[in-house]
């Protein structure tokens, strides 16, 4: 089976959250989806119960409005990434070791993940493959 034909059924808005029955509609969530991408594949949504609110996977993988609340100890950039940044969708932490942020979309956004702030609508810049490929 290819991926395409996986990913059908996913879920990348507010609205698919909501026709899904994994949240009820809620204005707020429309402004969580400004700021972060929201995606589910078929595989993980069959794994969420629905009828369970506190149900951990859900957990992991739904919007929430809560992902607008920060603390003041919170930082934009909490593992340091852009500071050792000096190419956009390169970070060179280590003298030896380079991290190639190729791609910026995600089939499945995860509440925890690193990239994150990456790859939603106001994500951080990856690398432009278009500008690596001269013909």
């Amino acid at each position: 089976m290819g991926a395409s034909s996986r990913m059908s059924g996913a879920i990348k808005s507010v609205a698919d959250l909501i026709a899904t029955g994994l949240v009820r509609d809620d204005a707020a969530l429309e402004t969580v989806a400004q700021k972060y991408a929201a995606g589910i594949t078929p595989d993980v949504l069959a794994l969420i119960d629905k009828t369970d609110p506190d149900n951990p996977i859900a957990r992991q993988f739904v919007a929430s409005p809560q992902e607008l609340v920060s603390m003041p100890e919170e930082r934009v950039d909490p593992i340091g990434d852009l500071s050792h940044s000096s190419v956009e969708g390169i970070v060179h932490r280590y003298p030896d070791r380079v991290l190639l942020k190729a791609v910026d979309v995600c089939p499945v956004c995860c509440q925890f993940c690193f990239r994150r702030k990456m790859v939603g609508p106001q994500g951080l810049r990856t690398m432009m493959i278009s500008r690596c490929w001269r013909r």
